[in-house]
């Protein structure tokens, strides 16, 4: 069935870049593949991140039954650090590198899993801590409850042309943000707001997170990419380019 959608999704996409005055993409990546792919001239593509929708995170937190479970392993576990991850199981983000160095990290940092729960059936180490199905505002106390974010730890070609939504969270929730190094990465991310990893290995994401186990690092890295999204990725900013993209159409 997947064979049958993506050719009549390309023709979709193939028709509305064709019509459309303007098309916003979400990195230069895209503007390259878009423009090369679908043959769509330069002048009519522009790049505004998808960014994050900070309204979502600006209500007073109660503390729900699964904060609570996960506050309670934590202290249970009392462990150096705590990593989070979320995102889907598979190879994009690097989800087996990860539940790798989990592993390794037995006894030294604890994990906090936020997937989806059809990917529940899997052997998880006891330093993890595993919920599925939270709400924005929980996922905003996870952040809070977390030292470090896990970003995509792999080499998936995707990552050329695209910035995983969890990049712009680590950078509001000022989060120190491990990730593989990707070229769609790096128009948000300079080389100190975020701990860029050599290679994808779960040895290597491993080394790193013992790395963030200092204090003064991690601050490090929290409070440059806290900036760095305030500067060039924060709802007002995006809202504003969008803004002017609109008005720009709008005189023509």
């Amino acid at each position: 069935m997947k064979s049958l959608r993506l050719p009549l999704v390309f023709i979709i996409d193939l028709i509305a870049f064709h019509f459309a005055d303007l098309v916003l993409l979400e990195s230069r990546g895209q503007v390259i593949r878009v423009n090369k792919l679908f043959r769509v001239s330069k002048s009519k593509l522009a790049v505004n991140f998808t960014g994050l929708n900070e309204n979502h995170y600006s209500v007073k937190s109660s503390e729900s039954e699964i904060i609570r479970y996960v506050k309670k392993r934590i202290l249970d576990l009392d462990l150096s650090t705590v990593a989070l991850f979320r995102g889907k199981v598979n190879r994009e983000s690097g989800f087996s590198n990860i539940l790798s160095a989990a592993l390794r990290l037995k006894n030294r940092s604890a994990f906090i899993f936020v997937i989806g729960s059809k990917n529940l059936n899997i052997s998880f180490p006891s330093n993890c801590i595993v919920i599925s199905g939270i709400s924005d505002d929980e996922m905003k106390q996870v952040y809070s409850l977390s030292d470090i974010a896990i970003g995509q730890v792999s080499l998936h070609p995707r990552l050329k042309y695209t910035i995983p939504h969890k990049a712009f969270e680590a950078g509001y929730f000022a989060k120190a943000y491990v990730t593989s190094n990707s070229e769609g990465l790096r128009e948000f991310l300079e080389n100190e707001s975020a701990l860029f990893l050599p290679d994808s290995s779960s040895e290597t994401l491993v080394t790193a997170l013992l790395e963030l186990q200092d204090f003064g690092l991690r601050e490090k890295y929290s409070r440059n990419i806290k900036l760095n999204y305030g500067n060039i990725a924060s709802q007002k900013l995006i809202n504003e380019k969008f803004e002017n993209y609109v008005k720009s159409l709008v005189s023509l």
